[in-house]
């Protein structure tokens, strides 16, 4: 009897969720910002790349509703502290988890269809993806706790490519220059590239379902500060042609990306000065991530 009761329960708990997430927003979420032409941005000198080095992507997949997410982002941020510039976090809100509620949304257009593509969502939250690269099973999805040793390993690889960021931001006209500079460190060939370039948020303050009061307060941190959101992406899910698999790699290439950084997210309206530009280059066929770096948007006095 009491298993039926609990069975009962359990099925009008999961229609309350799902009655509750049909009357929302359908996909896309954001609206996708275009490179915007109407501003000129002046290619800036790069300086020379000295001692190039493995730096780590590491994607949390997360949600508002994810009880165990503060834990995870803790993690993520502990990670952080302790690889400084050879790890870049993006926190990823999709799935289930991610759902709208409280009159915000964090959910993406290129985050949700990350999230189709590898099927984190359906592992649960939180979990993650570390460069991209295959984990048990063949899978990519990584859970928390071995978020640590895969960055270790990750980072030991030798980099085939170097990725530089240089952003020039006009805060009165909110026109942000993104250039980036790719650098081949090794030859390749056969192997077609992408370069995606994506901007992150940090301190957003939003209620955070939480289970954990070593966190913070249960069942709701109302004050949490979210770290690290993804809130859009400049040149779309996939990114751009940086190498085709008819090519050989050569000399560096360097791109320029105009865009308005309050309109790269048409839901939350991104601060600029708590935004940072992402960028990686990975294998359009085995989808891992070669190289990453970020750079934050400064605001010029």
């Amino acid at each position: 009897m009491k298993r039926n009761i609990l069975y009962i329960v359990a099925i009008i708990i999961g229609l309350s969720y799902a009655f509750s997430s049909c009357d929302v927003i359908d996909s896309p979420y954001v609206e996708k910002q275009e490179i915007d032409t109407s501003f000129n941005c002046v290619t800036p000198e790069f300086p020379t790349v000295q001692s190039p080095y493995k730096r780590v992507l590491l994607e949390d997949y997360t949600g508002h509703l994810c009880v165990n997410c503060p834990k995870a982002a803790l993690i993520a941020s502990d990670l952080k502290a302790r690889y400084k510039d050879t790890l870049v976090v993006v926190a990823v809100h999709a799935g289930f988890f991610a759902n709208p509620a409280g009159g915000y949304d964090f959910r993406t257009t290129c985050g949700t269809e990350w999230d189709d593509y590898f099927k984190v969502g359906l592992n649960g939250n939180p979990n993650g993806m570390i460069n991209r690269l295959k984990y048990l099973e063949g899978a990519h999805v990584y859970q928390p706790s071995a978020w640590n040793n895969g960055i270790r390993e990750a980072k030991n690889a030798t980099p085939e490519v170097e990725l530089q960021i240089i952003n020039d931001y006009d805060a009165e006209l909110d026109n942000l220059c993104i250039h980036t500079k790719t650098t081949f460190l090794t030859p390749i060939s056969g192997r077609a590239l992408n370069l995606n370039v994506v901007i992150i948020q940090d301190k957003i303050i939003a209620p955070q379902h939480n289970n954990d009061p070593n966190v913070g307060s249960t069942p709701t941190i109302e004050d949490y500060e979210h770290n690290h959101v993804l809130v859009g992406a400049v040149n779309g899910t996939w990114g751009t042609p940086i190498l085709s698999a008819e090519e050989t790699s050569t000399d560096p290439i360097i791109k320029t990306f105009p865009v308005h950084v309050k309109r790269i997210n048409t839901i939350n309206t991104p601060v600029p000065e708590n935004c940072t530009v992402v960028a990686f280059i990975s294998d359009l066929n085995t989808r891992e991530i070669l190289q990453v770096t970020e750079c934050k948007v400064v605001i010029n006095e």
